[in-house]
């Protein structure tokens, strides 16, 4: 029951954070919007001009920031609220892109689908190194940590995936 529940937690954080996102994009001027899209993702900004690093390093640093969050106790509550955070910036992206015409083929085959994963992938790793109460074990030091390795990994490729996709797509 805890873990279908913990599933549920993740897919609420995640699609509350999407519509924040996709609402968010009505509220803000469009400078503004390619500013914070494009330091999520270039490519939704600039697109196939973009540099193919700066998916990777938004990655890597998405990763790093909750690895070291996660070393302190005091300040590994703020976990969820990153990923939460990344997937703002991934239904802010989502809507950006749509308005600005892009193919509705395009967005469903590239973008869509690995960038959900992706979320949803860095929210279970938010998890892991920060599990909520429902699931937390009795002890604090038994954190599952070896799920940690196998998720970074899935989280890259992932996105190695989706830059193939989308330089075969362009």
């Amino acid at each position: 029951m805890a873990r279908s529940l913990s599933f549920i937690y993740l897919f609420v954080i995640l699609a509350i954070s999407y519509i924040g996102g996709a609402l968010l994009f009505r509220e803000w001027p469009i400078n503004a919007l390619e500013t914070i899209v494009g330091l999520y993702d270039q490519r939704v900004v600039k697109g196939s001009e973009a540099s193919i690093w700066s998916p990777l390093i938004v990655t890597f640093t998405f990763i790093t920031l909750i690895i070291i969050l996660s070393k302190y106790k005091r300040v590994r509550f703020i976990l969820p609220l990153i990923g939460a955070t990344k997937c703002v910036l991934f239904g802010l992206s989502s809507t950006y892109l749509l308005s600005t015409g892009m193919k509705l083929v395009m967005y469903a085959v590239w973008w869509f689908p690995f960038q959900l994963v992706g979320c949803f992938l860095y929210l279970i790793l938010c998890t892991v190194l920060n599990p909520p109460f429902f699931v937390a074990p009795a002890l604090k030091k038994d954190r599952p940590l070896s799920a940690i390795p196998l998720l970074i990994g899935l989280l890259l490729i992932i996105q190695l995936l989706e830059l193939l996709i989308f330089y075969f797509i362009k």
